[in-house]
């Protein structure tokens, strides 16, 4: 059979194909399977968020990801970096993080973007979430806003609205909420509540059980009823001389709120698994192992929101330099531990100094966060001619030249080698940013063995060249050969 191209480029599997799709009125009904079980929209999902278990779990979740450093990875162009700095310290980066982290509670959030020219620029000055509800999806999986005009939706203009989504397909453009997963837990839970306070109000209590003698009349009985309804606000009643009070107490009113106690437990620590992914931690009877264990759950968890977040700020600045920059590289939104950085900055920025490099009192107060006249940048000594007593005999300039020339001979096939990949990959390369990127590839592929005989040959002969350079020296100054 001829392969046409025609049917390599477009597609053919399509929803609106398909013998199992059902749409209404052109848009894709959320797949969210308790919102079809219940006949209901998103807006079930918001009720659940008053509950103080889930908000709490809810805060903490978003807070992991809000606690965390936010930086712009630089463009190469000095000015438009300058610009972009200025332009996401103005907007409100914490709170707009906040509306992002919707989608993981109701599977997908819509972002609204407010953009202003100025100063020729067009540049947005505000990122508003709005409510799920508002939006659909068509039948090619494309953001629809439902209008009072147009129920069904219409499309949203490009680079209008920012979408997050948590965990999205072909199949569910929506999104999967995690409020979906705790839901009946939040729902049973608010159940429970209500029938543990009927309880209580029940057995809580000791029950007052007046008697009276069988000749008593009507409104005695009643007299001693309403006694008895005063005494559970007062304790106090006026009754009959010849009539009585018992209390009684329920033998197993302990047993039955034990009932109580542990479901509302169980669906507590469903909610917390829900949204946390541990619910070790949230309990006042976990050991310090165990919550250890829950916060290494809880980190991955934070991870993957800071890639959601990530991901949508990074189509923010894509837009923004395809309306206003001519970039080679394209900048990047990153979220970050401070400690976790300033850890591998200062340890290549000793590595650094143990190379020779000096940095400045600026730099330090710049990237460690020092306040002026914490530090104090002391003055590079210079170094001295070492005595050439260190050295216990000169070497023949020979054998120097000698063992440099074995070198060269022993180095040269690699580093031929090595240059001509450099080459064919810079060739290929289709930007400096790509070129970049494949420099890894570049690392030499040597065994320890071969490795090994080159840097031993080099560290010989660097030990000899500088003996023999400390020797010229001292032939040149006679006051130097005096003290040798």
């Amino acid at each position: 059979m001829t392969v046409k191209k025609q049917d390599l480029i477009g597609v053919i599997a399509t929803r609106a194909k398909a013998i199992d799709f059902w749409s209404f009125m052109h848009y894709l009904p959320n797949p969210d399977p308790v919102l079809k079980k219940m006949g209901k929209d998103i807006s079930a999902y918001r009720e659940i968020l008053s509950d103080s278990h889930v908000g709490g779990c809810v805060r903490r979740r978003k807070a992991a990801i809000k606690g965390l450093e936010w930086r712009i990875t630089p463009t190469g162009n000095e000015k438009t970096d300058e610009i972009l700095t200025a332009l996401f310290d103005r907007l409100p980066i914490s709170q707009i993080i906040n509306q992002i982290l919707d989608a993981t509670l109701f599977g997908y959030q819509a972002l609204e973007v407010m953009w202003k020219n100025q100063n020729g620029l067009l540049l947005p000055v505000a990122v508003v979430g709005k409510p799920q509800e508002w939006f659909v999806f068509d039948e090619e999986n494309r953001l629809m806003l439902r209008t009072k005009d147009n129920r069904n939706g219409d499309l949203v203009p490009e680079k209008k609205f920012l979408l997050a989504t948590q965990q999205a397909d072909y199949m569910n453009p929506y999104g999967r909420a995690d409020l979906a997963m705790c839901f009946w837990a939040a729902t049973f839970k608010k159940g429970g509540f209500k029938f543990w306070l009927e309880f209580v109000e029940k057995y809580g209590t000791p029950w007052l059980a007046g008697k009276y003698p069988r000749n008593a009349q009507v409104h005695e009985i009643e007299d001693l009823l309403k006694s008895l309804e005063e005494m559970l606000g007062t304790a106090v009643a006026a009754i009959p001389d010849d009539s009585s009070i018992d209390m009684l107490e329920s033998a197993s009113k302990s047993g039955s709120s034990q009932v109580f106690d542990d479901f509302l437990r169980y669906c507590k620590s469903e909610i917390a698994i829900a949204l946390l992914g541990q619910n070790q931690t949230t309990e006042a009877e976990a050991n310090r192992a165990s919550a250890t264990a829950g916060l290494e759950v809880t980190l991955d968890i934070r991870d993957d929101d800071a890639s959601l977040v990530e991901g949508v700020f990074n189509q923010l600045l894509a837009w923004i330099c395809e309306l206003n920059f001519s970039v080679e590289t394209l900048p990047t939104f990153d979220l970050y531990e401070q400690e976790s950085i300033d850890k591998l900055q200062a340890e290549r920025d000793g590595l650094l100094v143990g190379l020779g490099v000096q940095f400045t009192e600026q730099y330090l107060m710049r990237t460690y966060g020092f306040e002026e006249g914490d530090i104090v940048v002391a003055a590079p000594e210079k170094s001295a001619v070492k005595n050439t007593a260190d050295f216990a005999e000169a070497i023949p300039k020979s054998i120097v030249e000698t063992i440099g020339e074995q070198l060269e001979v022993e180095g040269e096939p690699f580093v031929e080698e090595w240059l001509q990949t450099i080459k064919d990959q810079l060739s290929q390369a289709e930007s400096l940013e790509d070129f970049r990127h494949q420099l890894d590839s570049l690392i030499p592929e040597l065994s320890f063995a071969e490795y090994g005989k080159v840097m031993a040959w080099a560290s010989t002969t660097a030990h000899f060249a500088g003996r023999q350079s400390v020797e010229d020296e001292r032939t040149k100054s006679p006051s130097l050969a005096k003290r040798g």
